[in-house]
């Protein structure tokens, strides 16, 4: 069952969120102000934006008398502000064709002023309209763009607001990733400029609650959304109340509440007709629906879900259309029929139509999901299988393993750097203490410090040459020592690797010439030749240039692929950044990795077998990595065992000594998969010219 999660995005204006006694205030001093000047205009423009969370027609009303104002005392600042925050009305009441024609004139002004941070609160008011229209991808691009605008104002404020609504986005797309980068990097900012009692604060905290919800991480959603609930009703912001009412209600729902969820639902719905919040109405309505699904009361749930339906249509909010239309194709797949069945699969078809619009692929894969349902009811299997498998590429796509481990490593690093904060706090206070006790102790001993300062200071001054001449030999004996030690090492593993591999080899043209096949021998033992002479020339040199040792590891692969009994695939890719013939490596330090993959891996096989090998640079290293498809580690562990890895401690002693030479941190890893096995190996970079 697919729900109705409410984000929250605040418009941007300038002005912050006021409660109601602000507009009955402003009334007061408006009747007492009858003078057609600037400060009227005023007042009307703070007063039509005020209007747009609670009675955004009223709204429109006060608006129109701040622009007949505007436009007799021809004040083109007030105009666009009283166009802009029409458009704030007309988007609280869903027509969103007129809410962006209206933020269009206001930015047309604003560009004849040359004012950019203005322009880019219009482009960002704009992202709201595609937003709600489930036009995330556009939403995004207008975030980013005023995004670059408040960076370069250095309105950090007005940064952590595009943040959030960009994780938003990332959410509504699947990304989650992105999202939780964004919403965290917002809510440090605003942690940063001791602002939680900000209402965007409050958004932000309900967003990650959103976005748990998404994980199915259901109590760190309902921590978020308790939080934000407290803080809006504190504040005295309806809208948000409601959301987060109807976020709460959705976790009671996932608890089996279902009658407890439904009671949330309800006030929501009320608050939002009390403000003609028509999307509000449509996801409480929505919501109700699905309690009623858990309660089995499909009739019922599609009568709720058809309400919705209605108003969606005409706010043209796709993503939230393709929720409907898979709830009511869940309903009467439940009902008993063929006619039912013919309906489920009708919204299951609309469902999926509106998700590949929108590029949800969690709505697509749930579209998916129903459809093959209802193929299997109807007895068309194959129809069924082919929308199952569709449903699991497009669930791989996005509930990867690699997106959940980075997320905990973003919580991980959101946590690290609160308590960072505090010891950084903590620390200042304690030096702050120390400082104060340290003057005090030079005040009641200054007479002493200025007898003997001279005598200490000179002593200190010889000491402090004198030691740091002899480190300084001491540091040139030590380095040319390391330096002397590192070599002989290097070489000496050289000569360890060369008769292993040229072992290795000789044993393939035993094995292979005893088939007698003298043509294919002929051509196996050219390969050797030239590998074995290559091997020989770069004996003696500690590097070679990346494009000589691949076109070894060519040679070496073509020689071992001919062993095996099944076919041998393999790619071996250079990212662009990396310049193949200026970037240096030691000579064959890929080779016990590749050897490893084809006779531990895919020799183990009944098939063919693949093995790709990918170049790429990272800051100061150089990241080559060898991934096979074979049987993977925990099928060869026993070979592996008995044949002692010499080659793999020689490359690990050799890196040893790069990271001595270099300082610096290279290391190999290797990476179990469902089938096969990845080795990353981490080199220092090292470059010709």
């Amino acid at each position: 069952m697919k729900f109705s999660w409410v984000p929250l995005i605040l418009l941007i204006t300038f002005q912050t969120f006021s409660q109601q006694r602000q507009i009955d205030s402003i009334r007061q001093v408006l009747n007492l102000h009858s003078q057609e000047d600037s400060l009227r205009l005023s007042l009307l423009n703070e007063l039509a934006y005020l209007h747009y969370s609670i009675d955004p027609e009223a709204g429109l009303k006060i608006g129109d008398s701040a622009l007949t104002l505007a436009a007799l005392l021809k004040d083109s600042i007030g105009l666009a502000t009283a166009y802009s925050y029409k458009g704030h009305n007309y988007s609280a009441l869903g027509v969103d064709s007129m809410a962006l024609a209206m933020y269009d004139i206001a930015l047309n002004l604003k560009k004849l002023k040359r004012d950019r941070v203005g322009e880019a609160r219009l482009i960002y008011n704009k992202g709201l309209v595609y937003f709600n229209q489930s036009d995330y991808r556009r939403a995004n691009d207008c975030n980013k763009r005023a995004y670059e605008v408040f960076k370069v104002e250095k309105d950090s404020f007005l940064m952590a607001k595009m943040l959030n609504s960009m994780g938003i986005n990332h959410m509504y797309l699947s990304q989650y990733t992105q999202s939780l980068d964004s919403y965290l990097e917002a809510k440090n900012i605003y942690e940063d400029l001791l602002l939680t009692d900000d209402l965007e604060y409050v958004n932000i905290n309900s967003n990650i609650g959103l976005l748990y919800a998404h994980l199915e991480k259901f109590q760190l959603s309902e921590e978020f959304q308790k939080y934000a609930l407290a803080g809006y009703k504190n504040q005295g912001f309806k809208v948000g109340e409601a959301n987060a009412l109807t976020n709460l209600g959705r976790l009671k729902t996932e608890n089996g509440k279902e009658k407890e969820a439904i009671a949330l639902y309800e006030n929501a719905f009320k608050i939002m007709e009390e403000i003609h919040d028509r999307r509000g109405q449509a996801s409480a309505l929505t919501n109700i629906g699905i309690a009623h699904v858990s309660l089995k009361s499909f009739k019922e749930a599609i009568s709720f879900f058809k309400r919705t339906q209605k108003i969606y249509e005409n706010l043209n909010n796709h993503n939230n259309l393709a929720i409907v239309h898979q709830n009511l194709g869940d309903c009467y797949l439940n009902l008993e029929g063929t006619l039912n069945l013919e309906q489920a699969e009708k919204h299951y078809r609309a469902s999926l139509e509106y998700a590949l619009e929108v590029h949800n692929l969690s709505l697509q894969y749930n579209a998916f999901e129903g459809l093959s349902e209802v193929q299997k009811a109807k007895g068309d299997f194959e129809d069924a299988l082919e929308s199952k498998s569709m449903a699991i590429v497009v669930r791989d796509s996005f509930n990867s393993t690699e997106k959940r481990e980075e997320i905990a490593r973003l919580e991980a690093e959101y946590k690290y750097e609160g308590e960072k904060a505090l010891l950084q706090a903590d620390f200042e206070k304690i030096q702050a203490l120390s400082k104060a006790e340290v003057e005090q102790q030079r005040l009641v001993n200054k007479l002493i410090l200025i007898c003997t300062l001279i005598f200490l200071l000179a002593i200190l001054v010889a000491f402090v040459l004198y030691k740091k001449r002899s480190d300084a030999i001491a540091e040139k004996k030590l380095a040319e020592f390391k330096a002397k030690v590192a070599d002989t090492e290097l070489k000496a593993l050289r000569s360890q690797m060369n008769p292993h591999f040229i072992f290795n080899s000789l044993n393939s043209i035993r094995e292979y010439m005893a088939t007698n096949d003298k043509s294919r021998a002929e051509t196996y033992l050219l390969k050797f030749a030239k590998l074995t002479r290559a091997i020989l020339e770069n004996s003696e040199k500690k590097w070679i240039t990346l494009k000589q040792d691949l076109e070894l590891m060519k040679i070496y692969i073509d020689i071992e692929a001919m062993r095996l009994k099944h076919s041998l695939e393999y790619s071996i890719l250079v990212d662009d950044e990396v310049d193949a013939e200026n970037t240096l490596v030691p000579p064959m330090l890929l080779q016990p990795f590749i050897e490893n993959s084809i006779w531990h891996g895919i020799a183990k096989k009944n098939n063919n077998g693949r093995v790709d090998i990918k170049v790429k640079s990272d800051g100061d290293f150089l990241i080559c990595s060898v991934d096979d498809d074979g049987v993977g580690r925990q099928k060869k562990i026993d070979t592996i065992k008995t044949n002692n890895s010499m080659g793999l401690k020689i490359t690990k002693n050799r890196l040893e000594i790069m990271n001595q030479l270099k300082n610096k941190n290279g290391s190999f890893q290797v990476h179990d998969k469902e089938y096969g096995t990845r080795v990353e190996l981490k080199l220092p970079l090292e470059l010709q010219f």
